[in-house]
């Protein structure tokens, strides 16, 4: 089967394991009872940091580290180039002791979020293509409550009854989804509670823009948090026209940090069809966990990485590598325009 290459698949903005977001973080302590005292709480005190815990989930950086020139973990010093500062001394807003030798759970020098789901025709429900694929990230101290997260994503279409890759369609390719690069800003909500943060998502580069929104956490009990990150989208695509659709992302994280019980995803989409069909919209759902390295990943994955998208076995180094891929991208839409053809940039 084959996409069409139309303007359409700038629609497929699926940003595949976290999107950008944002906050507006309400003070339930504000509200006062009609005598002017303020209601007894009834909400858990828990001795997690919620940002904390999601930055490290998600990007797998170590908040308990030091990352001075001085460190034995040479590997994580920085130079960040908006601010131009080599490293800074970390320390977990809990509290914690930073230093080489305590490394925070569930810490990782990158994270892989591997998974498959399918694409449902709407409204019949029928099984259109299986999806499978991945995101690799790291993240980067940047200042207190500020993390910056690194990223690429692919994902491909599979046949519903093989699970072969799809590769053509009405006699056209068909490509996957794919981000070369994606960085994103990680910043700390405040609100009533300092320990149920939000996280306030926004994206600093990536080959399209999204709209932001928050994400939220909720426990359920005391040993697992869940993060939900809502994806709403309306576009302008050209030609008059909008894209419309919304995402959203769960995240589940074991506090226990249990090696049996990886940190899991659930990511839910509504919108219109990928390219390769014309009209109508689709759903499309995805179950997938976090890994700590490539090898990690499926071997069928691993081999066609290894074979033909040997960029996606780690995540962007620095904004550096991301403004030359922004360069050759641009390069490659100008030869577009130069030569006429009306070829797809892949």
């Amino acid at each position: 089967m084959v996409y069409s290459s139309k303007k359409r698949s700038a629609r497929l903005a699926c940003t595949f394991l976290l999107s950008s977001l944002c906050s507006f973080p309400i003070n339930v302590d504000a509200f006062s009872m009609p005598n002017g005292k303020k209601p007894e709480s009834t909400r858990t005190i828990h001795g997690h940091d919620t940002f904390d815990a999601f930055v490290t989930m998600r990007t797998g950086i170590d908040l308990n580290q030091s990352i001075e020139g001085s460190s034995k973990y040479e590997k994580m010093k920085i130079l960040d180039s908006d601010n131009g500062e080599i490293g800074k001394q970390v320390q977990s807003s809990s509290g914690s002791s930073a230093g080489p030798d305590c490394p925070a759970p569930g810490s990782s020098d990158m994270v892989f979020w591997f998974g498959e789901g399918q694409l449902y025709e709407s409204p019949s429900g029928k099984i259109i293509a299986n999806i499978d694929g991945f995101d690799v990230s790291k993240g980067v101290y940047v200042g207190d409550g500020h993390i910056r997260q690194f990223s690429r994503k692919i994902f491909w279409f599979r046949d519903p009854v093989t699970n072969e890759l799809i590769t053509e369609y009405n006699g056209k390719e068909v490509h996957p989804i794919k981000y070369d690069w994606q960085v994103f800003d990680l910043k700390r909500g405040i609100g009533a509670d300092p320990t149920m943060s939000t996280i306030l998502p926004s994206v600093l580069k990536g080959p399209r823009s999204v709209p932001c929104m928050p994400v939220t956490p909720r426990y359920a009990g005391k040993d697992v948090l869940h993060y939900q990150c809502p994806l709403f989208i309306d576009i302008p695509i050209g030609n008059g026209k909008t894209y419309q659709a919304w995402e959203i992302y769960d995240y589940t994280l074991d506090l226990t940090h249990d090696v049996n019980r990886p940190p899991s995803l659930s990511w839910s989409r509504q919108g219109s069809n990928p390219p390769f069909i014309e009209d109508g919209n689709a759903v499309m759902h995805f179950l997938g966990h976090r890994l700590n390295k490539f090898e990690d990943l499926p071997d069928h994955i691993q081999e066609i990485v290894e074979n033909e998208y040997d960029l996606f076995k780690s995540p962007p180094v620095d904004m550096g590598e991301v403004a030359k891929l922004e360069e050759e991208l641009l390069e490659k839409k100008k030869a577009v325009v130069v030569n006429g053809n009306g070829t797809s940039v892949k």
